[in-house]
């Protein structure tokens, strides 16, 4: 298809290898056999993300026409365009960079503007030093913020007057302006998922929805509290399934995951919704089948019935540690033994879990991790994801580092109990040891892409069983038969 605009949004979900899976917390005894099966060096799943979509939708709603492109599966069309914006979701800044360099080579007078996640996970003032191609970096929400950048471009006007940007003045000095004030969320355009090639035979077929804005927690470690703002902002449960009954007739998709930050809270509206879902698309034929993330405390076992009467497939849930005084420094004040019955009652009602793992935050030793393991093997979700402490820009810990006794930054750090070092070796033995449940980070994203393709509950929960039989025994010919099967698949979106 030939596109071209003047405004172009560039996206895209880069491959990962080996080494990436591994670092992730996959288990180097699984991971050679499947990508043995896919005949490749990396992996490569094609699906479209929310962001992107959303601020095309919000930019043509204000008539600026405006293109996407998927810099892994399309030839970008940008030498006419004015301004190019790159999108930073599931990216790092190594693949930001070679992105920016690319746009560059052919297109050499655009202004290109960074937006999404990166911007708040990596100072913006790094990035911009990283990535000299970019000219502009939006923090945080960029839908009104792009849109008064793009005017004020064009008009050659002041920037400073644009709120919630980074941009080098003609001095070459970077400059930061006040922040966006939050936007009216509920008012927002669908995303424009036909400028994205949807439906299309290369991508999987699932679709991406917010429902909020925000978290109303404050967990010590997370940057998302601060980047979406308080208070949180919600979307009524008639525009929620006006939006699932619109893609369903308009893309024929109806299988959606949804992004919000905590999907299951505040308890009450997440049951409003599964009964919305359930009552306008469910009774009316529309075979809706969705996945999201969900914070332990939220999932009582009415909840979690009601979830799977409107079409739950998988949840991700943030277990994060079976220690006590651990959850408690995250600002997490359950008790982490409630996964136990979480888990038998999603088993009971079909739903596939995933636990995350969060290893080496203050305060963690090798009982605390002892104890991790322990409550992984008794509760024994499908899947769980054990993931590495990381000191990241906008979180509570960052800000506060002295009063957590920490040291460093990013991936590298340590403290009174652990170093970043002796967590990872932790991560190893954690995946390696445990035998009740698959370390699988994908485990909810892809139960929701296995059931986009037509894979029942059972027959999901079965591939994650295969690949737990696989790592005791790499000669289970029947296990390594249903990988396979499960693997091509996958692999006609790669």
């Amino acid at each position: 298809m030939n596109k071209r605009s003047n405004i172009a949004i560039i996206t895209g979900i880069p491959p990962i290898n080996l080494t990436q899976l591994g670092k992730k917390g996959v288990s180097s005894a699984i991971l050679p056999r499947l990508f043995s099966m896919l005949g490749k060096e990396k992996f490569h799943i094609s699906f479209s993300t929310v962001g992107p979509a959303t601020i095309a939708g919000y930019l043509k709603k204000n008539n600026i026409d405006v293109v996407v492109f998927d810099y892994y599966r399309e030839k970008m069309q940008i030498q006419n365009c004015d301004i190019i914006g790159i999108s930073s979701t599931f990216s790092e800044p190594e693949e930001i960079k070679t992105i920016a360099e690319n746009i560059r080579l052919l297109n050499r007078s655009a202004p290109i503007v960074l937006g999404g996640p990166l911007s708040w996970l990596v100072s913006p003032f790094q990035l911009l030093e990283l990535i000299p191609e970019i000219d502009y970096v939006v923090v945080k929400e960029g839908e009104v913020t792009f849109l008064q950048l793009i005017r004020a471009i064009r008009a050659n006007q002041d920037l400073a007057n644009i709120e919630g940007i980074i941009y080098r003045d003609k001095n070459d000095t970077i400059q930061l302006t006040k922040p966006q004030k939050s936007i009216d969320f509920e008012t927002l355009p669908y995303p424009a998922w036909e400028l994205m090639g949807i439906p299309s035979p290369k991508k999987l077929p699932v679709l991406f929805i917010e429902t909020s804005r925000g978290c109303p927690y404050h967990c010590t470690y997370c940057s998302e509290v601060t980047y979406w703002g308080k208070p949180v902002r919600y979307r009524s449960s008639q525009r929620v399934t006006d939006e699932i009954r619109y893609s369903a007739e308009n893309f024929g998709i109806t299988t959606f995951r949804f992004v919000d930050s905590c999907f299951s809270s505040p308890t009450d509206r997440c049951s409003k919704i599964c009964d919305a879902i359930t009552e306008r698309c469910i009774s009316d034929g529309i075979p809706v089948k969705w996945s999201s993330y969900a914070r332990i405390e939220d999932l009582s076992s009415q909840l979690m019935y009601k979830m799977r009467q409107s079409g739950c497939v998988a949840l991700d849930v943030g277990l994060e540690s079976g220690s006590q005084e651990v959850l408690r420094g995250m600002n997490k004040n359950y008790n982490p033994e409630i996964a136990v019955t979480v888990a038998n009652t999603a088993r009971e009602l079909g739903i596939v879990i995933n636990f995350n793992i969060l290893i080496g935050f203050p305060g963690e030793t090798t009982e605390t991790i002892k104890n991790s393991m322990d409550l992984i093997e008794r509760a024994a979700p499908d899947t769980f994801s054990c993931f590495l402490f990381l000191l990241r820009p906008n979180s509570t810990i960052y800000d506060h580092k002295q009063d957590f006794g920490i040291e460093g930054d990013g991936s590298l750090w340590k403290h009174a109990t652990m170093t970043s070092d002796e967590a990872k070796m932790a991560q190893m033995k954690f995946t390696k040891e445990i035998t009740n449940s698959t370390p699988f980070p994908g485990g909810e994203y892809f139960a929701c892409f296995f059931s986009s393709l037509g894979y029942s509950n059972e027959e999901i929960k079965k591939v994650y069983q295969a690949m737990r039989k696989v790592r005791r025994n790499p000669l289970d010919i029947k296990s390594l038969l249903l990988l396979r099967k499960a693997v091509k698949n996958i692999a006609l979106f790669s």
